[in-house]
């Protein structure tokens, strides 16, 4: 399109030049400086497009103080509309540019011919040489016409005296080379055939060239022949346009430009296209680009704090990319170890070592991001009181990386935007879903579980009651945090592991476990794990010993290795499994027979399950007690119909482990 532009350009120059001498200059008798004028024109038109003055603008921009939380940006498809898909394909395809070089070449053609016929017509002539000039007597229509330094003329039409002014007149044109002027007119109409000012400037000048060929000849012939001449001639046709012919121009302004008296006082004309030149380049030449200047930063500017989290949505290239960028500008290390991942490539477990190179670091490992994921944070803010963190996050700490006890100094609360004052909340319960505590500011910031009906309760009992509502209608929060405000500080209080209980008169109840497990390695990096999930040690008080199935130590480096964990971090493994509604643990060494006998009282069929397959009375009877493991009981009809058994034809199933 930039091709396009230049010809714009160049024939609205041409136009200019065009219309100033219409306007200004036509009329007047200085044909040979008005010759230099319409020549400046075709080759100013061509130059002056090119050339461009270069402004530098600076513009300063102002540092906005802040990094962008996201760099993410949503995909949005633009639908183009049928003009615009046709214009994207001509303009990608130089659909214009083809038919415009199409057309000039047409025009270059047929002046090519034009001329090849002329040169072939002059060789193939009999020539006769005088006066610099070369004569080709030809019985030619136009009757006279001149080309380069040929003359050819009819003798026939013309009497002695008219014959005389003519080859006088054409010799004019021959001495001056006005042919060069016409070639080149018709050259630049080739290229610029779509401006309808670059036909018209042909035809100025060609008068124009006439103009200063007659006044040449009436410098030695009396003017009043000359005209004479001119009017006898009218009649005459000529065909060709590359050569002059006498009878080529108007008669009528010829004959009035030759009865006008020479003078030079209008000189100062040739010059009224200047300022219009200075008004094109002001507007079109002159190119402004900015130059785009920093502003100075102040140190707020800068970043004062990296916080990282991985959870099961992140892939490979970010990790990747992570460790790459916290190297380049904060220098920190950051390596990732027991990776595991997801069929469709996202993040299972991970170990993230963090090095900060400035006397912090530390490790951290989640077998299961989407329950734990990682984190970690530097701080680089002067006084800051924990500058650096490594560590897991639980669902119930999503939104930040805070821990609670941080929150003694707070002072309002903004909850689901709503203000309140520390006083208000005293001994209040507030369901948490998410949290931001501004340290700064003293204002801890919490989004509400929307299941809730409340933002806060009066006592537990009343929050308790709506766990309950909650269950009736289907609903089964867990983990539920609640926040509880005192004086000095604010509790954390989570509810885990709610469950139904079995009998009839208690269906709608729910209770929490009381807090009775010790732990026994209290010196030692121990990471309990409950039915495959991590859990912290606070949370193992919730757990009944008779709720428990199973209770696995595992302290062995290559144990624990084996189950992704390092042990050099790690010094062991608790792996608890709970048991599962509708089963009971029982005492392998005592309780086989009694389960056997009481099933044996209703008739049915007893199922044993022994490591997973089925056996029969005789071979249960030959199993050895000493090898039973573990041992659990499903009865009850709506248990025996989960686990696929008709209760009418089954009495119970028993489940046994082996120690093999």
């Amino acid at each position: 399109m930039d091709f396009f532009i230049y010809l714009a350009k160049a024939s609205l120059v041409l136009t200019l030049f065009w219309v100033v001498y219409k306007l200004f200059l036509e009329v007047e008798t200085y044909h040979r400086f008005k010759r230099i004028y319409l020549l400046a024109g075709y080759g100013l038109s061509l130059m002056l497009p090119l050339f461009t003055f270069t402004r530098i603008e600076e513009i300063t921009l102002a540092s906005t103080g802040f990094v962008p939380s996201s760099s993410g940006f949503l995909p949005v498809e633009i639908t183009k509309s049928p003009m615009e898909l046709f214009w994207a394909f001509v303009t990608e395809h130089s659909i214009l540019e083809l038919m415009y070089l199409a057309i000039s070449l047409v025009f270059v053609i047929h002046l090519g011919l034009k001329l090849f016929k002329l040169l072939r017509f002059l060789k193939n002539s009999k020539v006769l040489k005088g006066n610099g000039s070369f004569f080709i007597e030809k019985p030619i229509p136009e009757g006279a016409f001149s080309f380069l330094n040929y003359i050819v003329y009819n003798p026939d039409l013309y009497t002695e005296d008219e014959l005389k002014i003519i080859l006088a007149h054409e010799q004019a044109h021959v001495h001056k080379r006005h042919s060069l002027d016409i070639l080149l007119a018709h050259v630049y109409k080739c290229f610029f055939w779509f401006n309808p000012f670059a036909w018209l400037y042909q035809k100025s000048l060609v008068l124009n060239l006439e103009y200063e060929a007659d006044a040449k000849v009436v410098d030695t012939t009396a003017k009043r022949d000359y005209q004479m001449t001119l009017y006898s001639i009218t009649q005459q046709q000529y065909k060709h346009q590359l050569q002059h012919s006498f009878n080529q121009s108007p008669i009528k302004k010829r004959i009035a430009m030759l009865n006008k008296n020479k003078h030079n006082s209008s000189f100062w004309k040739l010059f009224i296209v200047s300022p219009l030149l200075v008004t094109f380049f002001l507007l079109f030449q002159i190119e402004t680009k900015a130059q785009i200047k920093e502003a100075e930063t102040t140190p707020e500017a800068k970043i004062t704090r990296v916080e990282i989290t991985y959870d099961e949505n992140t892939t490979r290239e970010e990790l990747n990319s992570d460790r790459e960028f916290l190297k380049q500008e904060f220098n920190i290390d950051v390596s990732y170890s027991m990776l595991k991942f997801t069929s469709d490539r996202k993040l299972k477990s991970i170990t993230l070592d963090v090095d900060c190179n400035d006397g912090f670091k530390g490790s951290v490992t989640s077998p299961n991001v989407e329950k734990l994921p990682v984190y970690f944070y530097r701080d680089y803010s002067e006084g800051v009181e924990k500058p650096f963190g490594v560590g897991t996050v639980r669902d119930d700490e999503q939104t930040a990386l805070t821990e609670p006890e941080d929150f003694k100094d707070v002072e309002t609360f903004i909850i689901n935007k709503q203000k309140f004052d520390k006083s208000e909340l005293l001994n209040k319960y507030i369901p948490v879903k998410q949290y931001t505590f501004m340290e700064d500011q003293n204002t801890l910031y919490i989004t509400t579980r929307s299941e809730f009906s409340k933002s806060y309760y009066d006592g537990m009992f009343e929050a308790k009651d709506e766990l309950n509502a909650l269950f009736e209608k289907g609903e089964k929060p867990e983990g539920v945090v609640y926040y509880k405000v005192e004086d000095d500080d604010v509790i954390v209080m989570t509810i885990n592991n709610f469950k139904i209980s079995e009998s009839a008169e208690n269906a709608s109840q729910y209770h929490t476990s009381t807090p009775n497990f010790i732990n026994k390695y209290p010196n030692q990096n121990i990471i309990f794990i409950l039915d495959d999930q991590e859990i912290e040690e606070r949370q193992m008080s919730s757990i009944k010993p008779d709720e428990i199935k199973s209770v696995t130590v595992i302290k062995d480096s290559k144990q624990l290795k084996a189950e992704g964990y390092d042990s050099e971090e790690v010094d062991g493994l608790i792996k608890i499994v709970s048991l599962k509604e509708g089963e009971t643990a029982l005492n392998p060494d005592k309780a086989l027979e009694n389960y056997k006998s009481e099933l044996e009282s209703s008739n049915k069929k007893i199922i044993y399950l022994v490591d997973g397959e089925v056996m029969s009375q005789e071979e249960i009877d030959q199993l050895d007690p000493k090898q039973i493991k573990t041992m659990f009981v499903v009865k009850g009809a709506v248990n025996l119909k989960k686990k696929g058994y008709d209760p009418e034809k089954v009495s119970g199933v028993i489940q046994i482990t082996t120690k093999n």
